[in-house]
C-alpha cells in the first residue's frame, strides 16, 4: 500500500473550509448571544498568518452569503470584527453585524450595545475600525451611544475613524464631529493631533 502525498493547495483548501465552517458556526441559531467565542477566536488568531487579506475577505464575502440564505446569523460576523486587523475587513463585519440586515428594533438595540462595548472595553484588535464602521451608520442613537467614548481613542484610531467619516457625508456624522472638535477644544490639556485629525475630517464633510 503506498502513501499519497497531500498537495500543500489541498491541505491549504481543507484548512480554509474548515475554519470557514468554524466562523459561520459563531451565528449558529439556539447558540444564543452569551454564547462563549473564545475557542473560535483563538483558532482564528493561531490561522491568522497563514491566510492573507484576500483569503480573510473570501470569509467574510462567505458569511455574508450564508447569513442571506439564513445558513447562520449575523453574530458570525464576530470572529471577523473581533479577531481580524485589517480595517476594511473589521468595518464590513462590524457594519454587517449592526445594520445590514432586517431585524427587531430590539435586537438591533443589543448588537449596538454589544458593539460599543468592544470599543470600550478595548475587546476589537481594530478598535478604530469598529468605531469607524458605528459611526458609518450614521443613526443619532449609534452616535449617542459613542459619545462617551471619542475621547478614550488613541491618535491612530481617531484616524481611521476621521478618514472613514469623510468617505461619507451624512448629517449625523458632520455633527458627531463639530462636537467631539467642540469638546477636544474645552479640554484643560489640548490634544493637538487629534484636534488636527477631527477639524481636517469635518472640513471635507462640510465641503
Amino acid at each position: 500500500m503506498t502513501n499519497q502525498a497531500t498537495s500543500p493547495r489541498a491541505v491549504a483548501e481543507v484548512t480554509t473550509d474548515s475554519l470557514e465552517s468554524a466562523i459561520a458556526s459563531a451565528g449558529q441559531r439556539g447558540r444564543g448571544a452569551s454564547a462563549d467565542l473564545t475557542p473560535i477566536l483563538i483558532r482564528y488568531w493561531h490561522e491568522f498568518p497563514r491566510n492573507d487579506v484576500a483569503q480573510r475577505r473570501r470569509w467574510l464575502d462567505s458569511i455574508r452569503a450564508r447569513v442571506r440564505t439564513g445558513e447562520t446569523t449575523t453574530r458570525a460576523f464576530l470572529p471577523l470584527a473581533l479577531g481580524d486587523i485589517d480595517e476594511g475587513i473589521v468595518f464590513a463585519a462590524v457594519a454587517e453585524f449592526v445594520g445590514a440586515h432586517p431585524v427587531s428594533i430590539e435586537r438591533r438595540q443589543a448588537a449596538i450595545d454589544e458593539a460599543t462595548g468592544w470599543v470600550r472595553r478595548s475587546l476589537a484588535l481594530n478598535r478604530g475600525a469598529v468605531f469607524a464602521a458605528l459611526l458609518g451608520c450614521g443613526d443619532v442613537v449609534i452616535n449617542d451611544a459613542l459619545g462617551g467614548l471619542r475621547l478614550i481613542l488613541t491618535h491612530p484610531e481617531i484616524e481611521v475613524v476621521c478618514r472613514r467619516a469623510a468617505d461619507r457625508s451624512m448629517r449625523a456624522t458632520r455633527e458627531f464631529l463639530a462636537e467631539w472638535l467642540q469638546l477636544l477644544d474645552a479640554c484643560e490639556n489640548p490634544d493637538s493631533m487629534a484636534r488636527e485629525l477631527v477639524a481636517r475630517a469635518l472640513a471635507g464633510l462640510s465641503a
